[in-house]
């Protein structure tokens, strides 16, 4: 894959859902972390969205930018989770 584009295979029960995730320069910029581990990120942004939603829910097309505007808590509890606050 190409820089900050990550392919994620998630297994939940007995289904299986494949993930393209890409990270933006500006959500990273908005994120605000000195430094990111990417793989790290991405299973954060993975584990956050299996908290309120199935697997087979997550797009396959994840774009984590656009989560930012959905809901007000993501980066916060990704910055929580990630260890930068």
């Amino acid at each position: 894959m190409a820089d900050h584009e990550y392919a994620a295979e998630v297994h939940e029960g007995t289904e299986t859902t494949t993930h393209h995730v890409v990270l933006s320069r500006n959500f990273l910029d908005d994120l605000a972390l000195l430094e990111v581990d990417g793989t790290a990120l991405v299973e954060e942004i993975l584990r956050y969205l299996l908290d309120r939603e199935p697997n087979t829910a997550i797009p396959h097309e994840l774009d984590p930018a656009a989560l930012t505007d959905q809901d007000a808590e993501f980066l916060p509890e990704l910055r929580r989770r990630l260890g930068a606050e």
